[in-house]
């Protein structure tokens, strides 16, 4: 060791030839510099351009992070970050060869990930309120993780943001609610007191989420309160109200499996596709590929299916095909798939119909586009949903003004006039192909009388009472509800729109039920400071207000400006925190599912062995961080540079190997 050498030690027995020889060779020299500027201040000179070299080093660290961060963002391998570093230098840039291999981009991107949990970890401990949302799921290497959200108020408007993707040990309703602490936990000592916080959780409709003996959120109300409200995911109850019409009503059946037929045959087939566009490109179509209607989550998916079917000149390119088929396919089951969809596709009543469910679904696909926003909230719902039964309902009566099944009945009782006017054998047709069975009748009085009209009317009776079960809990009131359905419904005094016009009304509107939400969520307002007699006061200064001013704002904008600006904020402090507390109400849990669907892009086939730390950090990246235009790396640049047991050094650069020194050698 050099502590024990002779020179530390002190000796008698040197030579005065050796310490002379010593004192001027170069090691030395080193060392006294070394020491003497560890004894001395720096020169100012020295300081500068010591200065200027970490300013320089950060440059090149900026550029680096910047790269890991897009390899982050475009959810490719950390192995492709090396390639983008030959490519920058191949552009010109100079860039040093130290941190370019895929173990540093990985550390890179755990250096940014962090950089957003610290930022996360900040905004749920400046919240008053928010709820949390968890989904489970089992990834490619058949672990199982769960995955929590927590959403809270920015600047007025809600925002799900994401606390953490965590692997769990068991998937039952305990470690599943383990795992929802760790989560948090990992956010810092800052948001420790995070369950105080909690007023609502929300998640699909599984038994280990929401079961109210033995579920996550008994768990939750136990060690946080009663006061706390279970959300079943609304875009996951408008997917098994619309599964319990398919189920019940037999055409829609029909028409989903006629869909999944044209859809299987042109998927798993190169060459009926090719000669679909064939056919559509001696027609003058331009041929879609035809959707599916099974195996995907959200509604919007079967609409747009449909459109694609009904798609001038896409129905007749359909129908020749599969008349084509049916005649020289030497399969047998491509021929009889093919003449199943030929007879289908030729029935008047059927062809109707499905312009009927179209025009349906038209509204239905909308109001799940609403519910799988990151922002919505109650209200919005609330009043959408009450304007999809309306709308849903009157269609018993009468087609649906300019919709598709109006336009399909106007040209059939053109076809009849025209056939009556020259004296032709009646004849009614759909894009060339000539429809049978109830098309004369359909022609000439509509759907009154008719076999279509019975479906139709069971279609919307199903439709609506479904809709009408599934989605009770903000509808009707019941006896026998629980305290926190009650509360749910009760927000509705927030719906300016439902506002009475009255002002004698007006004051004394929903009284009652802001009396029964202080009470529910007693324990949290006064955590807040809030006074209950004083927000009773500001509801009816409140109620005044925006009816006299700010009837025609729209529920987020009139809420973001009572929450953001003075005097408002200030005047109504108390009542506001209520208002708070409903637009954190977690209605939608669509945003689990754009988390998982994430990590299925991440950790994929080839990417099978990630850590789940390291999907944390990939899936934080890819769904909250920033556009890379508007990343900015200086701070997990300086964050970086303060990690790790040593000091960094971008500039380092290694001695070359014998085999590249012998090159340099021999080369001319």
């Amino acid at each position: 060791m050099a502590g024990n050498t002779a020179f530390v030690t002190g000796a008698n027995t040197f030579r005065l030839e050796t310490l002379k020889k010593h004192t001027a060779s170069r090691r030395h020299i080193i060392c006294r510099d070394i020491c003497t500027a560890q004894m001395s201040p720096l020169p100012t000179a020295f300081q500068r351009q010591a200065a200027v070299n970490r300013s320089s080093e950060e440059a090149e660290m900026i550029i680096k992070f910047n790269i890991a961060y897009n390899i982050a963002k475009e959810e490719v391998p950390f192995t492709k970050f090396k390639s983008e570093i030959t490519l920058h230098k191949k552009n010109g840039l100079d860039i040093n060869p130290t941190y370019s291999n895929d173990v540093a981009c990985a550390q890179f991107i755990g250096v940014i990930a962090d950089t957003l949990k610290k930022k996360t970890s900040v905004e749920i401990a400046n919240s008053a309120y928010m709820a949390f949302l968890i989904d489970g799921d089992t990834d490619i290497a058949t672990k199982e993780c769960v995955i929590v959200y927590a959403r809270i108020l920015q600047k007025g408007r809600p925002a799900n943001i994401l606390i953490g993707h965590i692997e769990v040990e068991h998937a039952h309703a305990k470690g599943v609610y383990a795992a929802s602490k760790k989560a948090f936990a990992a956010l810092g000592d800052q948001c420790s007191n995070w369950l105080e916080k909690i007023i609502a959780m929300g998640a699909d409709g599984a038994a280990v989420n929401l079961g109210s003996k033995g579920g996550v959120i008994a768990l939750l109300q136990q060690e946080a309160g009663d006061h706390i409200v279970p959300f079943h995911c609304m875009p996951h109850r408008l997917e098994l109200a619309m599964l319990s019409v398919q189920r019940d009503i037999p055409m829609i059946r029909q028409l989903y499996d006629l869909l999944h037929l044209i859809w299987k045959t042109y998927h798993f087939s190169p060459k009926s596709m090719r000669e679909l566009r064939v056919i559509g490109a001696d027609l003058g179509v331009n041929v879609l590929v035809p959707s599916g209607v099974k195996g995907t989550r959200w509604l919007p998916h079967v609409s747009r299916a449909l459109e694609t079917f009904l798609k001038p000149g896409q129905f007749t390119t359909v129908y020749r095909h599969m008349d084509y088929l049916a005649g020289s396919s030497a399969n047998a089951d491509i021929a009889g798939r093919a003449t199943k969809v030929k007879k289908s596709m030729e029935d008047a009543t059927f062809v109707a119909f499905c312009h009927f469910i179209t025009d349906v679904f038209s509204g239905i696909s909308r109001f799940s586009l609403l519910l799988q926003r990151n922002d919505v909230i109650l209200p919005q719902v609330v009043c959408s949903l009450e304007q999809l039964l309306v709308t849903t309902e009157v269609m018993v009566a009468r087609p649906k003004p300019h919709g598709r099944l109006s336009e399909f009945l106007t040209d059939m009782r053109l076809q009849r006039r025209q056939q009556d006017k020259e004296g032709e054998m009646a004849v009614y047709k759909f894009q060339t192909i000539t429809l049978k069975g109830e098309a004369s009748n359909l022609a000439e009085d509509g759907v009154a009388a008719t076999k279509l009209k019975k479906v139709m009317d069971a279609t919307i009776k199903c439709t609506v009472k479904n809709l009408k079960a599934r989605f009770s809990s903000v509808l009707e009131e019941s006896a026998s509800e629980s305290a926190t359905t009650k509360a749910v419904k009760c927000f509705n005094i927030f719906n300016h729109d439902s506002w009475p016009e009255n002002k004698e009304d007006l004051v004394d509107h929903g009284a009652d039920d802001l009396a029964f939400l202080l009470d529910h969520f007693s324990t949290v307002l006064r955590r807040n400071g809030v006074n209950a007699e004083l927000a009773k006061e500001e509801f009816v200064s409140l109620k005044l207000l925006i009816a006299k001013m700010f009837k025609d704002k729209t529920y987020l904008s009139l809420w973001e400006l009572m929450l953001t600006r003075e005097p408002y904020c200030s005047e109504y402090k108390n009542i506001l925190h209520l208002v708070h507390i409903m637009l954190v109400l977690p209605v939608s849990a669509a945003v689990c599912e754009r988390g998982f669907s994430a990590q299925k892009r991440i950790k994929s086939d080839t990417r099978a062995s990630l850590h789940s730390e390291t999907v944390d950090d990939l899936i934080r990246i890819s769904v909250e961080g920033p556009s890379l235009e508007d990343f900015d790396a200086r701070e997990s640049v300086a964050s970086w540079f303060t990690q790790g047991e040593r000091s960094r050094r971008p500039n380092y650069r290694s001695w070359p190997s014998e085999g590249h020194v012998t090159a340099m050698e021999d080369s001319p």
